[in-house]
């Protein structure tokens, strides 16, 4: 267990706002030793830590940062039930019994649904609040905002909190690829081009949906972004099915536009199978040279009801009756897509 009592003197002495040597004078001691303490070059004595304790109104654990560790403990067990139980039942108990831990917030804040507007809305506030030397909490929350006032019709007060926002080049991402050095560089900078391929595929659904764009149109903007993930990936896509799976559904989409009957099914097809291999997927590294320091993972799928309600949309009634429409749906239901 790591021991980490000369980081919780110096953040307890800033917070309680005494010296080296108010706590010196209280145990008795020289401030010098102290001052090892502090540095990690010394451990107080067994028999000084209830006192210092008692001190600074801490728990003996906390102090030498085991509760902590407990706390990290028992955070990582909610967020491997929230994985299989209701996510949002799990994250409501979490900050019942840790309400000022950061990491809780903000998953309790990422689980609210739209319906809870107000909530959200409140929890994001107060991240961005008490998360001042957490950038990314700060930065989740604003996104948040973001998104949930808009949602609300609420253009303007989203955009002022956009604006708070880094720019795409000037991110601690981008940065810390020209200052970390051999594996540890190669690892951050695979995540970077995975990161860069989802914010393509992000701007291209919105041109998409934004641009006066025909069918046929539409059709080679997504057929772009799945050459990106094709070209990264290769083989192994691993969550990023999900993505190429809502592409799949969305190009099949444009096709049952101009009544293409095979592309659109051929399409919808392609895009269960990568659905179903998105919920499939092993864990294990990735193949693809430009990625793999990183493990494909798992993951829940956000889309797969998404999918099985695209089929419902009347624009597929043209091949509603089709044998392979019908077998397409008979697949969803098999994997419970529905």
């Amino acid at each position: 267990m790591n021991i980490t009592i000369n980081q919780s003197l110096k953040k307890l002495r800033r917070e309680k706002g005494n010296t080296l040597e108010d706590l010196a004078e209280y145990l008795s001691i020289s401030f010098q030793a102290i001052s090892k303490w502090e540095r990690g070059e010394s451990f107080p004595d067994i028999t000084l830590l209830p006192k210092i304790a008692a001190y600074y109104n801490v728990s003996v654990d906390d102090l030498l940062g085991v509760g902590k560790i407990r706390q990290k403990e028992k955070i990582e067990e909610y967020r491997e039930r929230a994985n299989k139980e209701n996510a949002l039942e799990v994250w409501r108990e979490a900050i019942n019994e840790f309400p000022n831990d950061l990491s809780v917030i903000g998953a309790y804040m990422y689980v609210l649904p739209d319906e809870e507007a107000d909530e959200k809305i409140k929890v994001a506030e107060r991240l961005i609040n008490e998360s001042t030397e957490e950038e990314n909490y700060t930065f989740s929350a604003l996104q948040t905002l973001c998104y949930t006032h808009n949602d609300l019709g609420e253009v303007e007060k989203a955009k002022k909190y956009a604006s708070q926002l880094p720019h795409y080049m000037v991110t601690w991402s981008q940065i810390m690829m020209t200052l970390l050095k051999g594996e540890e560089a190669v690892n951050h900078i695979q995540s970077n081009l995975m990161s860069l391929t989802d914010l393509i595929w992000l701007n291209i659904l919105n041109l998409a949906r934004e641009g006066n764009y025909k069918s046929e149109e539409r059709v080679k903007l997504y057929e772009y972004s799945l050459k990106l993930f094709e070209m990264l990936f290769e083989s192994d896509y691993g969550f990023y099915y999900d993505r190429t799976s809502e592409l799949y559904c969305r190009i099949a989409k444009c096709y049952a536009e101009m009544n293409d009957l095979e592309n659109a099914l051929e399409n919808l097809g392609i895009s269960v199978e990568h659905q179903i291999k998105e919920i499939k997927n092993p864990d294990e590294k990735h193949t693809s040279i430009l990625i793999n320091r990183h493990t494909v993972g798992k993951n829940p799928s956000a889309n797969a009801n998404w999918i099985f309600e695209n089929t419902q949309e009347e624009i597929f009634d043209f091949c509603r009756d089709d044998a392979r429409f019908k077998a397409i749906l008979e697949k969803l239901r098999e994997h419970n897509i529905t």
